[in-house]
Formats: structure tokens, sequence, C-alpha cells
């Protein structure tokens, strides 16, 4: 298994309280910054395959726009049903104020 740290932009791109999804890597990644913490997670519900970053954040958690699901973004942990299985979580590097993110293949 190859692991690449790929760029996906500068951390002042992302303030505080703020996420986007990025189309990278085999599926889509939500990445956040939580009360100043960079985090990645996959962007993709565990119940219904819903978008998550179409979802509400709320501290350190994001709210699934479809059934409610919540899920703590420092650790993927899935905390309210429907959805039962966390969310894969990707490391964060931050250089020189760019964001970047490990990704295997």
């Amino acid at each position: 298994m190859t692991t690449v740290w790929l760029d996906v932009g500068t951390d002042a791109d992302l303030e505080p309280g703020s996420m986007k999804r990025l189309d990278i890597g085999r599926e889509p990644v939500l990445l956040a910054n939580v009360e100043g913490t960079i985090v990645a997670v996959a962007d993709t519900c565990t119940h219904e395959d819903a978008s998550l970053s179409g979802g509400a954040l709320d501290g350190v958690f994001v709210r699934c726009p479809l059934h409610g699901s919540r899920f703590c973004l420092l650790n993927g942990k899935a905390i309210d049903d429907p959805a039962e299985i966390d969310l894969e979580t990707f490391s964060i590097r931050i250089e020189q104020g760019r964001i970047l993110i490990e990704l295997s293949s």
C-alpha cells in the first residue's frame, strides 16, 4: 500500500466552523475546521449515502441532512441513530499554511 499526502488548499481558506466537500481519492472527503482544528472524514453518511457536507456543523459534530444522524468529526464516531457505523477518518498535516491529507492507494 502506498501513502500519498495530497495538498488540498490553505488553512486560511477554511474558516473555523466551516466545512467543504473534496472529491479526491476513492470517495468524497469532508474537510472541516472544528474549533480551529482541521479534520477530514468520509463525506458520505453511513446510513443512507447522503453527503454530509450538505448537513449542519455544530461544534465537533456534523448532522446528516437526510435523516439526522450525527457524527463526531474528531474521531468519526456515529453518535445518533439511524447511523450505526462510524465514518472513515483521514490524517491531516499543516505545512507552511497548506493542508495535506493522507490518502492510501
